[in-house]
């Protein structure tokens, strides 16, 4: 989950990159949102065009090399050889309580990882829900990664795929945090992709990131993808890329994505983002659907 600020993470709005069934338009460069929200800025606005066509080509090629893959073939629960949870009210002033090894919260079915948030009372929570994270079980430098997920929909929903360095060697941000996919429930259309540096965050409202709108994100399963060289992160949407952030050479406060980060899968509820505009408690309960987590090196060259 986006914005690891000491114990509490916080995940602002992030700009930029519009992309509609009817027409497709971009929106400047800022980290944020024309709607005067915290930490985020407006910008100018121009023509957008799908990805370019080698950035395309390069994602799907099939030389690849997968060296870790969750299929959710087995259950009733996720595997505790591949996944830890988190525990408790962790962060953002988010009102789920995570819950540890809870079939209600987190199972295995189908073939699907079904993260479920819940209206009812657990450990002085009003909600629960689960979040489920790779550290300590694997963790990666470079490679490409896919997660293919179906998101909820509802005012106060807040689902999460991303990735983060390590936070007890060096502390957020300057751990680096990529955010693959996030998605707030008020403003249901819009899919964000960001990236938190030590130079760049949401604290100091320099966020660097880009929003996909489209017409009903929750509809249907989605490929969350990324392309992450020493050079630059490549962020992609169901093959198409939508954002790059580059690494420019000024050390490890611009760019510390040469060291490995793990993987996180959560679904939050309210918060200091999600729950801008309350909480719809009639949506209860939601399901965040995981169908596959992947991740491949390069190939050799």
């Amino acid at each position: 989950m986006p914005a690891y600020a000491n114990a509490q993470m916080h995940r602002a709005p992030r700009l930029a990159l519009v992309v509609s069934l009817a027409a497709l338009a971009f929106r400047g460069d800022g980290a944020g949102d024309p709607t005067g929200t915290p930490g985020m800025g407006a910008a100018g606005s121009d023509r957008f065009h799908p990805g370019p066509a080698d950035a395309a080509a390069r994602y799907a090629r099939g030389d690849w090399v997968m060296i870790w893959r969750e299929e959710f073939s087995e259950g009733p629960a996720p595997s505790p050889e591949r996944w830890t949870y988190e525990h408790g009210l962790v962060r953002n002033n988010e009102l789920q309580y995570y819950t540890v090894d809870r079939r209600e919260n987190a199972r295995v079915e189908g073939g699907q990882l079904v993260i479920t948030g819940r209206r009812e009372r657990w450990e002085g929570a009003d909600y629960t829900s689960a979040s489920l994270t790779t550290r300590g079980k694997f963790a990666f430098t470079y490679g490409k990664v896919e997660i293919r997920a179906k998101i909820p929909t509802g005012r106060g929903t807040w689902p999460a795929l991303w990735m983060l360095g390590d936070t007890d060697r060096v502390g957020w941000p300057r751990c680096g945090e990529i955010d693959l996919m996030e998605n707030v429930g008020f403003d249901p259309q819009k899919v964000h992709f960001t990236v938190h540096t030590g130079a760049f965050n949401h604290v100091r409202k320099t966020q660097r990131g880009r929003t996909v709108v489209l017409d009903e994100p929750w509809a249907d399963f989605h490929r969350y993808g990324l392309i992450w060289t020493h050079e630059r992160l490549e962020f992609f949407l169901d093959g198409e890329k939508v954002f790059e952030f580059a690494n420019d050479g000024q050390g490890p406060e611009h760019w510390p994505f040469d060291a490995p980060q793990y993987l996180i899968v959560n679904l939050a509820l309210g918060g200091q983002w999600g729950g801008q505009q309350g909480v719809d408690d009639a949506i209860f309960p939601v399901e965040f659907r995981v169908d596959y987590v992947r991740v491949w090196r390069a190939p050799a060259k």
